[in-house]
């Protein structure tokens, strides 16, 4: 009997996320709001849990790592960056769980960014550059059609209700993580309406880094 019961115990154990078997809370990032639901990254997975809080639950269980979920304007689908087979590509799965799609072949990273009002997946990759410089991409999901924002050292999109005002960071993340860091590559907020000629800087009254706009 003490045998079974200590099998038991042992199962238990190893089902449960690690943080917890610790007895200690997780390291939760990314996280992406719908309504009353939440999409988060923890443990290399992708977890979701309601608003009002309760128990999370895991909604991919892949060794590979998954990043930066966006959830779509309809809640129903959720994009996110998948490390698979090499660099992190994009790929969407059903909201309430399922088998992923894979959306991008290239040799670089595909940073998942934003939906779009229309529905369009966003993401940001030096694919399509002749420099090193990340270039904003959206892919429509009903018709696989591929088109690149028009701007350029552009990343970290959002996009007002109309889809057509676009809001961004240039010059990309440096990976300089000095504290109150002000030098030349110093990330800023810009805005970008279509029909007009250039995109305006915002955040011009702030020497330091300015990012991550919602």
């Amino acid at each position: 009997m003490y045998r079974k019961i200590s099998s038991v115990i042992l199962i238990l154990l190893f089902a449960v996320p690690a943080s917890m078997a610790q007895g200690t809370e997780g390291y939760y990032r990314y996280p992406a709001l719908h309504k009353d639901t939440i999409v988060f990254s923890a443990e290399s997975d992708l977890w979701t849990v309601a608003v009002k809080g309760g128990l999370a639950r895991r909604l991919t269980s892949h060794p590979g790592e998954e990043l930066y979920p966006r959830i779509s304007p309809d809640g129903k689908t959720l994009s996110f960056t998948g490390s698979y087979e090499g660099p992190g590509q994009l790929y969407t799965m059903p909201l309430e769980g399922g088998l992923p799609q894979r959306w991008t072949y290239e040799a670089e990273t595909s940073t998942n960014t934003a939906w779009t009002p229309k529905g369009e997946m966003v993401y940001a990759t030096v694919h399509f550059s002749t420099l090193p410089d990340l270039q904003l991409v959206a892919i429509d999901p009903v018709s696989k059609a591929v088109r690149r924002l028009p701007l350029s050292q552009a990343s970290e999109a959002t996009f007002d209700a109309s889809g057509d005002t676009t809001f961004f960071v240039r010059p990309p993340f440096h990976h300089n993580v000095t504290k109150r860091y002000s030098g030349g590559t110093a990330r800023q907020i810009w805005r970008f309406t279509q029909g007009e000629e250039e995109a305006v800087k915002l955040t011009t009254d702030h020497i330091g880094e300015s990012h991550h706009p919602m």
